[in-house]
């Protein structure tokens, strides 16, 4: 099994049995008692906001269970391939290649590894579906040239500027703010 199946339980806490009673809540079907015990699945379910008094996922439930389901439903590499595109590797390298070399004045490195900026593009891009990869550039050029201008101060590292996960687990994207600014205004890459 993969590691990054398991990893998505270990982050939002949750057990492989509550993740089963949460999709077949989604899916509208009675969980097997020869499974869990879904009395107690229930409770705890409600007890940590995943589902209403009426058995209906909360928004916390419905990005665990997508999350979950990246890796269950087909293997990394195809579920990455068919979310970024074919040349999704050229596309990250060049991604990547835009932020500086070496260490922002925070002492964080500017880059992370392909791999890293992978994972995070395969959420950026099921979670807004609106952008692609030519306005994602356009987007990471213009951030990176206006924090050139201020010597990189207060600059993120190119995987939080993708998405950067907050104490409360709900995630941030300053990329996705940036593809928006760069569509109302295409005038800035001028």
């Amino acid at each position: 099994m993969s590691y990054q199946l398991w990893s998505t339980l270990l982050k939002w806490r949750i057990s492989p049995n509550q993740a089963y009673f949460l999709d077949c809540c989604r899916e509208g079907i009675i969980p097997s008692k020869i499974l869990i015990n879904p009395d107690a699945e229930r409770l705890i379910a409600q007890a940590h906001g995943y589902i209403d008094e009426n058995g209906k996922l909360t928004n916390k439930a419905v990005v665990i269970l997508e999350e979950f389901e990246t890796f269950t439903a087909k293997t990394k590499k195809s579920v990455t391939k068919a979310i970024l595109g074919e040349d999704f590797t050229n596309k990250v390298n060049e991604y990547r290649e835009i932020f500086p070399k070496g260490k922002l004045p925070s002492g964080e490195l500017a880059r992370q590894s392909v791999k890293e900026l992978q994972d995070k593009f395969v959420w950026f891009f099921k979670t807004f579906p609106e952008y692609d990869w030519d306005v994602v550039l356009d987007a990471t050029e213009y951030y990176v040239a206006t924090f050139a201008k201020k010597n990189y101060m207060y600059m993120v590292t190119s995987s939080y500027f993708i998405k950067k996960t907050m104490p409360t687990k709900e995630s941030k994207s300053k990329l996705a703010d940036y593809c928006q600014e760069i569509l109302d205004n295409p005038d800035l890459l001028l």
